[in-house]
Parts: C-alpha cells; structure tokens; sequence
C-alpha cells in the first residue's frame, strides 16, 4: 500500500506511519514494564523478553520520572528498542535468525517482523502475556463450538480445525504453568 507500482513512494507517509507505530508500540511496551507483565511471560522465547524489557525499562528511567510525552518515547524507541513485538496471539521478542515470519525491512532500513505471516505455535520468537494466553484459550474454544457443531464440517475443514485447535492446546499445556501445587 506504501509503495507505488515503480517502486518506493518518495511522500513519507510510510515513515510517518512506522513512527506512529513505534509510538504505540513504545507506550504499550512502557505499560508492560510499569505493571510487571513482563515478568509473567510464558513461551519459548519468554526469558529473553524478559530481560529485553528490563534493560527497556532501566533506560526508560530518567531520575525518576516516567516517560509519558510523545516525543520522548519516539526518541526511546529510536535509542534503545527492545525489538519485542505485542501482538493478539503472541508477543513477538523478534530475533530475525530465529524468526519464521516473511521478515520485512522498515524505511529506516531496519528489519521487522511481519505480522501477517507470524507462526506463533511454531516460532522460537514468542512469548506469550497472560492477555495472549486468554486470546490462545479462546481461539480453542471458538474452534471447539465450531467442531461440535451441526450439520458435520467437511472432513478437510474437519481435519484442518481438529489439528489448529489440537496444536494450540499443545502449545498452551507446553508453555503455561498449571494452577496445581
């Protein structure tokens, strides 16, 4: 959408927009570590997060003040981004060897996670909030109704259904603690 038939559009709408992007990114990741979320993360990639957030955090910091104006997170993001992605399903701790999305390069140059093509139950990047969990959970349970309901699916949709829902709940049981002592 950014780029015109012959190539790159020369507007700077796609800068513009990658900086408002940045900028909500910046204040959730802010909101994470001011509430602790971050050292609730489950996932393959959770204990790297972890530490990214921290160091995030630890430069967020300014002699006691919290970073709350618009152009200071830009400027934190610019200086010190911790290339952790939220997302619904997933939180993203981007490592672009490890990632299995169809990686993109920002305006600036930069490589980026593509969120269309994220493989979350497979990709050793993610990390999962408790709020991702609860989305995780609730795609199952979607996809559950759907499997008892009637008139019977196709058995290709059947099949399909049956194993997304199958390697989520694996995934969850692999990557979740229990409640139980």
């Amino acid at each position: 959408m950014f780029e015109g038939y012959a190539g790159t559009s020369e507007s700077g709408f796609r800068a513009e927009v990658e900086a408002e992007q940045a900028l909500i990114r910046g204040e959730r990741l802010l909101a994470m570590t001011s509430d602790h979320e971050h050292r609730a993360l489950a996932g393959p990639a959770a204990d790297e997060a972890a530490r990214r957030l921290d160091r995030f955090a630890e430069r967020a910091r300014f002699q006691g003040t919290v970073v709350t104006d618009p152009h200071r997170i830009k400027r934190l993001m610019r200086r010190h981004d911790p290339y952790i992605h939220p997302g619904d399903y997933v939180t993203c701790a981007f490592n672009p060897d490890r990632a299995l999305c169809q990686q993109r390069t920002d305006s600036s140059g930069t490589v980026r996670p593509s969120p269309s093509t994220c493989q979350p139950l497979d990709c050793r990047n993610a990390a999962l909030t408790a709020e991702n969990t609860n989305a995780l959970h609730s795609e199952a349970a979607r996809m559950d109704a759907e499997l008892a309901s009637r008139p019977t699916l196709p058995p290709l949709l059947l099949h399909q259904l049956t194993d997304r829902r199958n390697r989520i709940v694996a995934f969850l049981d692999r990557h979740t603690a229990t409640d139980q002592p």
